[in-house]
């Protein structure tokens, strides 16, 4: 097809018109869209009419089949390439507006993040140091530095909402505002921090006091006098910062526990573990060393010298101090050095004094013993172990002076009272003894002497008088290898004594008020615990029984129904075994007069199991006995004798209505009893099962998991130590 002599219209010239020849006139172009010529006629001839622009133009000519393609102009693409410059450097432009400072920014909380990661490496390496004022300005920094980089990332535009990037920064931000309010509250930490290791100072200090500066193979008999008695005059000098230091770290102790650890930054809790882990330590070294050294101190004679009347008190013939008195000794130490020690049948200070003496026995004494008159053996007849004590020195004083007839000298200013297990242990630490040929050891030792003073000593030809004097051999052969000790040993001397003590096998009563203070905070003298709550104290006295107890098995329950709170009842039932399988030297029936302490107030409502006397002297039957009602030690006392054939099983049992004023606000403060053990007692089995109105919240020491969720509380134990219960509710 031939090309058009005018090209098609140009957008960029007239997009809706086309293009007006250049030999044409120059006049306004018709708004026709199109027009049609008609073929020519014949007509006469006129005169011309003017030009029209449409009488010019071309005719319409149909629109071809294919579009026909026009090349752009040169200067079409001058104008394509100007707009493609400006576009790009508009774009660019605004990317270096939008992303240039959002960069800055995040620059900024880089360089901050890393200046307060500086910080806080430095605050942990002061805190190594235990540099705890410039730590505390290291955290500062770190704080502020954590703020920049926090107020930095807000500065970042729209980058906030990319996805992607924008979860980045709003985790960054998080992380800086939580970073910068835990440093913001690491000030009061470190403030604790600094208590903590002032007291840890002290506390080190103090506990390196504790140490005896004695070379760990020189034994105790190898100090000379002067050695001892610097060695006490140390410790004694000690003391002060001695309870300085504990009541320090015990205050650090409660700062630190307050401290949300887990929520430490890692730099911190890393550098701070060692505080951590020292502080408990600390803490049990001077809760264990300052009470024994308040104790040792007097203990061993300074600054004055000490007198001790010493009770050996056999647990298998169980009376309510502890056992029965059957040696007694005297013992005089000053400053560490002992003056005299001297062990004799508790039968060689009574029957001389028994022609003037006139003491009247506690009434089951008298009764159920058959005596009229009460001397020392029997003088440990209350369970509070200090009364027992003031009244077993002034029985051994008058009794001395009595059958004598001269005054004592160097009457005893404290009472210590010695049971089978202490000496058990201390043979386990020190090994066998030998005495007159016969080998004691810790397995053998208590039932060899118990035969040599009963029956032993007969076929020995030994006079009674001095059928006992081997537990003075004995005593003196294992004193002697306790002196031989070397110091490296000292410490389980100490620990096998505080256990002792804890468990009352070794009780301790002094005629000095401050030293009586010391041992009654520490729990060592066997008082009678007040009554803040419940109680149950179950005391046994064996009254000719021989030594039965040895072979007894006990069991005490305590069952409360307090469901009614007005009105609670309580049940103590102790059954006991007597396993012994026939009379003989050693064991026979069981006979106790037993009494139960409970808070007082409280009102019996019925018992079970309460004998006249043993069936050997009531015709082979049991013949029921009364139960007496009594006040003592604050508390109200059911007490009745009973009796046990060998092989057989008995049951003694108590109801009573406890006082309303022990339940009154027990849903809102709890519930708490107190079940002290007996001196000697160490083998009883103790079973609670308490029933109460309202669902347990708690209870210390734990049921099973399998008893929780509902309203009653079981629990088991033994009587090594006191017990003590406490149950909240919800």
């Amino acid at each position: 097809m031939a090309r058009d002599k005018h090209p098609a219209p140009n957008f960029l010239t007239c997009p809706a018109f086309p293009e007006i020849p250049k030999d044409l006139p120059s006049e306004a172009p018709s708004r026709s869209a199109a027009v049609i010529v008609s073929p020519p006629t014949a007509s006469p001839p006129t005169a011309s009419p003017p030009i029209s622009p449409s009488s010019v133009l071309p005719p319409v000519i149909s629109k071809p089949k294919h579009p026909v393609t026009v090349p752009p102009s040169p200067k079409s693409k001058r104008v394509w390439f100007r707009i493609f410059c400006w576009a790009i450097a508009a774009i660019v432009g605004i990317f270096l507006i939008v992303t240039v400072p959002a960069g800055i920014s995040l620059v900024h909380a880089y360089t901050s993040a890393q200046a307060a990661k500086g910080s806080l490496q430095q605050a942990r390496d002061n805190i190594k140091k235990l540099d705890i004022a410039a730590a505390k300005t290291d955290l500062t920094s770190a704080r502020m530095d954590l703020n920049d980089a926090h107020d930095s990332l807000q500065n970042v535009g729209f980058w906030r909402d990319v996805p992607g990037v924008g979860v980045q920064i709003r985790a960054l931000e998080d992380a800086a505002t939580a970073g910068s309010q835990t440093l913001d509250g690491m000030h009061d930490v470190l403030n604790v921090v600094e208590v903590v290791i002032n007291a840890l100072r002290g506390g080190a200090t103090a506990a390196g006091s504790l140490t005896t500066g004695i070379a760990p193979t020189r034994s105790f008999s190898s100090l000379s006098p002067a050695e001892k008695h610097n060695l006490l005059e140390r410790f004694s000098n000690a003391l002060p910062d001695l309870r300085l230091a504990r009541d320090k770290i015990d205050l650090a102790l409660e700062l630190w526990n307050r401290v949300p650890q887990n929520n430490l930054i890692a730099p911190l809790r890393n550098a701070l573990r060692p505080v951590a882990d020292m502080l408990p330590k600390l803490k049990e070294a001077l809760d264990q060393g300052v009470p024994l050294v308040e104790v040792l101190v007097p203990a061993a004679g300074y600054p004055t010298p000490i007198h001790y009347l010493i009770l050996l008190q056999n647990s298998d013939e169980l009376r309510p101090g502890g056992g029965f008195i059957g040696n007694v000794g005297t013992m005089s130490l000053d400053a560490g050095n002992l003056t005299n020690l001297a062990f004799t049948d508790v039968y060689n200070i009574d029957n001389p004094a028994s022609y003037n003496w006139h003491e009247v026995p506690p009434e089951p004494i008298a009764k159920y013993l058959g005596v009229t008159k009460w001397y020392m053996r029997d003088a440990n007849w209350s369970p509070d172990f200090p009364t027992s004590a003031k009244t077993e020195r002034n029985f051994f004083t008058r009794e001395i002076h009595v059958g004598t007839g001269k005054p004592l000298v160097n009457p005893p200013t404290a009472v210590l009272a010695l049971e089978p297990a202490f000496f058990k242990a201390l043979l386990h630490l020190t090994g066998p003894v030998t005495v007159d040929g016969q080998v004691f050891n810790e397995n053998n030792f208590f039932n060899q002497i118990e035969y040599q003073v009963e029956e032993g000593f007969l076929k020995q030809g030994i006079p009674l008088a001095k059928r006992k004097d081997i537990i003075n051999a004995i005593g003196v052969a294992l004193l002697d290898k306790i002196k031989a000790l070397p110091s490296s040993r000292w410490n389980e001397i100490t620990g096998l004594v505080t256990k002792a003590l804890n468990r009352k096998q070794i009780m301790i009563y002094s005629s000095d008020p401050n030293f009586l203070k010391i041992l009654d905070a520490r729990g060592w003298t066997g008082r009678a615990k007040p009554t803040t709550g419940d109680f149950v104290w179950v005391i046994d006295a064996n009254l000719a029984a021989l030594k039965t107890d040895g072979v007894m098995k006990k069991k005490i329950t305590y069952k409360l129904d307090a469901r009614n709170p007005a009105h609670p009842i309580a049940t103590v039932t102790l059954t006991y075994t007597n396993t012994a399988k026939k009379i003989d030297w050693r064991y026979t029936r069981y006979r106790s007069y037993t009494r139960v302490y409970v808070p007082e107030g409280s009102e019996l409502i019925s018992s079970k199991g309460a004998m006249k006397d043993d069936r050997y002297k009531t015709g082979g039957v049991a013949v029921p006995g009364t139960v007496n009602v009594t006040k003592e030690l604050g508390k109200t006392v059911f007490g009745a004798f009973w009796s046990i054939e060998p092989g057989h099983t008995g049951t003694l049992s108590f109801t009573y209505k406890l006082p309303p004023s022990v339940l009154a606000n027990v849903t809102t403060t709890g519930y708490h009893l107190d079940w002290p053990k007996q001196a000697g007692a160490d083998n009883t089995q103790l079973t609670l099962d308490l029933s109460f109105a309202t669902t347990l919240k708690s209870a210390v020491p734990s049921e099973d998991a399998s008893q929780f969720g509902d309203a009653r509380y079981e629990y088991t134990t033994d009587s090594l130590l006191d017990r003590v219960f406490n149950i909240s509710f919800k």
